[in-house]
């Protein structure tokens, strides 16, 4: 594999970005800015605005610096080619996601007044798991990606099955969490667990029967 500067330019992007927005916001923000916010999107704790401006890039760099990381380490390098297009959607969303995250977040320092996290933060989760779920099935057998555990990492068609699976898991994960905030306190925070929880397990369930069939 050999590193091209042209699948880049959206990752550099994002990272720009967020260091722009943070060198700008910087002198402009209180001391103490919101950093998190419960399941009513109401906040519930604070960091510095050192801390704000320098967590979410250095978060996105040192991302950035891991996905470039991956398919050097990655043993199974022929299905993570194969997989390439899905690494690349699902780097290039994580990194608009995080870019969102902070934005919005320098959005309620600056502001000074509430903003609707109870909105924007499940709608963003939401968008990101529906997402990966539609790519889910492209992902090919491998170390770093994916549902990875001793039944899918021993068979492909596991992997596969599997992974069809999870593809739906996830969508249905993310409908989940757009239907948040039209819901009341604290249906709209138990709502999208258990539909991750139920998902999850009969995903683990699915591919240790399938893996079971396979040796019967």
């Amino acid at each position: 594999m050999k590193f091209s500067f042209r699948p880049e330019w959206f990752s550099w992007l994002t990272i720009i970005a967020v260091v722009v927005i943070a060198i700008w916001a910087y002198p402009r923000l209180p001391e103490m800015v919101p950093s998190h916010w419960n399941a009513a999107g109401q906040v519930d704790d604070y960091s510095t605005r050192l801390t704000h401006s320098l967590l979410f890039p250095g978060m996105m760099i040192g991302m950035y610096l891991l996905f470039l990381a991956l398919p050097y380490l990655e043993p199974r390098r022929g299905h993570f080619i194969k997989s390439w297009g899905f690494y690349a959607i699902i780097r290039n969303a994580m990194m608009a996601f995080f870019l969102l995250m902070f934005s919005v977040a320098t959005w309620a320092g600056l502001a000074g007044e509430a903003v609707p996290m109870g909105t924007i933060i499940p709608l963003a989760i939401g968008l990101l798991f529906i997402i990966i779920g539609n790519y889910m099935p492209q992902i090919k057998s491998n170390f770093f990606m994916g549902i990875r555990n001793p039944w899918t990492l021993s068979s492909d068609i596991v992997w596969e099955k599997t992974h069809t699976l999870g593809g739906y898991v996830f969508i249905l994960g993310g409908l989940a969490f757009f239907a948040t905030p039209f819901l009341p306190d604290p249906i709209n925070f138990y709502l999208p667990m258990a539909v991750l929880l139920v998902g999850v397990s009969a995903i683990m369930i699915y591919s240790y029967l399938l893996f079971r069939g396979q040796k019967s």
